[in-house]
């Protein structure tokens, strides 16, 4: 990283720093104790969180095992436009309850309900349980969406992180027919590999097994002709920047409308900061913006 961070952004970071808590690294920890730290600063970003109209929970199966999803609605109107969101957290930690306040102020500031998906975290699932289960989710709101109060005709699929790799593989099997939109933050496109850093490649190898390499994980090499219009954010700060720059050329040369938000000096997962940094409310803001007008239907 070159840009200079956000001093808005380091006075953030530090007040998490003050209260003790951090982001925990797998590699020089048990898998477990990670997840425990993860959970503790997860909840310490979180606060006290929005209120919004309702929350309901709900369990669906694939073949691997029953998971679980979580609806926001911002409001008892209904039927509403949904938002489905797909957590980061490198595939191996997180939940429901890790992204609760990333969930409600999407739902509060788009308008939207907002469908939070609780894949199964690697190891213990792999690829492509996480897609299963984000693709059954969609399904199961095109099924079921009446009687949800969903609008499942004005879906945006939407993620960040490890969510942001997974939302872009689960559009290109939808295509553009099922989904209005993408809204993805700082993904993970390309892949493993020799030139990535070292958390990078173990998340990777976390995700797919031991043979570390299964294109059809990679959104870089997924058929993107069929994405519907896409909007990408990412921090100027990434190590992942790469990343999105080169998926906004594949998504040129697919011809696939697209818009590309380079935000100034802050890295990769800034979204989770939105309660102790204005900049990642702002990016929310952008997101539920952006949401809206994918769903948007033309005047009559």
């Amino acid at each position: 990283m070159t840009a200079a961070l956000d001093p808005d952004y380091v006075r953030a970071t530090d007040e998490v720093k003050k209260a003790g808590m951090g982001t925990a690294d797998p590699l020089k920890m048990p898998l477990t104790q990670a997840r425990e730290m993860q959970r503790r600063y997860f909840q310490f970003l979180a606060g006290e969180v929005p209120e919004v109209a309702a929350v309901q929970d709900y369990t669906l199966r694939t073949d691997f095992a029953p998971f679980r999803v979580r609806l926001y609605f911002p409001s008892l109107a209904k039927p509403l436009p949904v938002l489905v969101f797909t957590r980061g957290a490198g595939w191996w930690a997180g939940d429901l309850d890790s992204h609760d306040r990333t969930m409600r102020l999407l739902a509060r500031k788009s308008g939207m309900a907002v469908c939070g998906v609780d894949y199964h975290c690697a190891p213990e699932a792999r690829f492509p349980v996480q897609l299963d289960e984000l693709l059954a989710a969609v399904r199961w709101l095109r099924t079921e969406g009446t009687s949800l109060g969903i609008d499942s005709g004005r879906m945006v699929l939407i993620g960040e992180s490890a969510g942001a790799t997974l939302s872009a593989l689960a559009a290109s099997r939808l295509g553009n027919e099922q989904v209005n939109g993408l809204v993805l933050f700082y993904g993970n496109f390309s892949g493993p590999s020799e030139r990535s850093r070292e958390y990078s490649r173990w998340v990777w190898s976390n995700f797919l097994g031991d043979s570390g390499a299964n294109t059809a994980a990679v959104p870089l090499h997924a058929d993107l002709s069929r994405l519907p219009p896409t909007w990408l954010g990412v921090g100027e700060c990434d190590p992942l920047i790469t990343d999105t720059m080169e998926f906004a050329e594949r998504l040129e040369s697919a011809g696939i409308p697209h818009t590309v938000r380079r935000y100034p000096g802050v890295p990769h997962a800034f979204l989770m900061m939105s309660r102790l940094f204005d900049g990642a409310d702002r990016a929310l803001t952008d997101a539920a913006e952006v949401a809206q007008a994918f769903v948007r239907r033309p005047e009559s």
